[in-house]
């Protein structure tokens, strides 16, 4: 039984004041202090107007004082602890002068009975018991001792025999009550907290499952653009660089992280339609012919229907597709212009034009840094969307040979975005 008891004890230190709960608890703290406050002034107004004792007005005036102390604290502070302190100070105190006195004839000390029901509502079933405990074992010693002549000059006989055992009837039914609400409310937070740390684990492991998803598809990217690229021997490497270079544009942009990831799966697979390109057409030593420059112009319309299979390709299909359009609208496969070409599309023109310029070839060197430059502005609102341009010209070479050497250093495999923006 003792065992049992201590253990409800405990139970009971335990606060189900939490998260919402507590929010609204101290809202209603905060409500109820206000209250008092404003009973504390009537009863101050009732006592001076009746011309009650100087102690008795006092007691009024802790109410006052008690309350709003509380109100601040919980509402301004957020300190439940020292409203209930508050409220349990002053509620012994006046308690403690009210039936010691038997001010109004001992009527004052029939609002006790409310206190079990407030106590251990607004602040705790513990706060409820040592409070309610208080009370009845100063009401047993007034009435049920020696005492007993004493108060019978301010309580009638009824109530110094009755009113103990109606208040412990009455504060036992309370607290059995609230002790059961109490141990409900700490069995709903276990739960909650079971039940959120499951949530965690499971979340956990779909962000991993997701990643392992996410990595797996880099990889294919990767590799797929290794495949491209190692078809044609005249642009080893050459995807990589046209997806960091993009990154670069798009960083300077002012472009999200989530935008950038997506833009470079699509600059890495911008020239997949070279799959379908013989090659002997890919790796002619020399410049093509009319005939040959149309087929290769073919990989275009080849990569956007490889990767318009699949319906989460969509921007690496328009990429894909229309890297090769011109601002001016006489680019091909089908001469869109402006704005009508996707945005990722005008962002990877900029970036595979200016790779293709800086490689060498068989029948010529890779352009000098300002014959790159001046051949970029002289297309300018022509082949390239101007404001883009603008800004990829503001880019500083150096980072983007950087950008460029990490690629061709040995990452052609393992190149990740972090690697090639930052």
């Amino acid at each position: 039984m003792i065992r049992k008891l201590r253990e409800t004890w405990t139970e009971l230190g335990k606060s189900i004041f939490e998260g919402e709960r507590l929010t609204a608890n101290l809202k209603a703290i905060t409500s109820v202090s206000l209250l008092s406050v404003v009973l504390g002034i009537l009863m101050i107004t009732i006592n001076i107007v009746q011309h009650r004792s100087i102690p008795i007005i006092c007691t009024s005036a802790l109410f006052i004082l008690a309350g709003g102390i509380s109100a601040i604290a919980s509402g301004f502070f957020k300190a439940r602890k020292v409203s209930e302190y508050c409220a349990i100070i002053c509620c012994l105190t006046t308690f403690t002068f009210y039936a010691v006195t038997g001010s109004m004839n001992g009527f004052s000390v029939v609002w006790a009975m409310l206190m079990p029901i407030g106590v251990s509502y607004y602040l705790s079933a513990k706060a409820g018991i040592i409070t309610s405990a208080y009370y009845e074992l100063l009401l047993i010693v007034l009435f049920y001792t020696p005492l007993r002549n004493k108060m019978a000059e301010n309580y009638s006989e009824i109530v110094m025999t009755r009113f103990p055992i109606v208040f412990l009837a009455v504060s036992s039914t309370t607290i059995v009550a609230m002790v059961n609400y109490h141990r409900l409310a700490l069995r709903e937070m276990e739960y909650t907290d079971r039940l959120n740390e499951e949530v965690k684990k499971q979340t956990a492991v779909a962000i991993e499952r997701a990643n392992r998803l996410e990595l797996m598809s880099e990889e294919i990217v990767n590799t797929l653009a290794v495949a491209i690229d190692a078809k044609d021997r005249y642009t080893n490497g050459h995807s990589f660089r046209v997806a960091a270079y993009s990154l670069l544009l798009a960083k300077h942009l002012g472009m999200s992280e989530e935008e950038i990831v997506t833009l470079r799966r699509e600059a890495m697979l911008h020239d997949i339609g070279k799959i379908g390109i013989p090659d002997a057409i890919l790796n002619k030593p020399g410049r093509l012919s009319a005939a040959e420059y149309e087929i290769v112009k073919s990989h275009t319309t080849i990569g956007g229907k490889i990767l318009g299979k699949s319906e989460n390709m969509e921007g690496a299909t328009d990429v894909a597709t229309f890297h090769h359009e011109r601002y001016d609208g006489t680019g091909y496969p089908t001469g869109r212009k402006g704005t009508d070409i996707p945005f990722h599309a005008r962002i990877v023109a900029i970036a595979d034009a200016y790779d293709a310029m800086k490689s060498d070839r068989d029948y010529r060197k890779g352009l000098a840094p300002e014959k790159i430059h001046s051949e970029l502005v002289n297309g300018k609102g022509k082949q390239f969307d101007p404001d883009l341009l603008e800004v990829f010209l503001q880019i500083d070479t150096a980072e983007l040979e950087q950008a460029a050497s990490s690629i061709d250093m040995g990452m052609l495999r393992e190149a990740t975005l972090p690697q090639i923006i930052e």
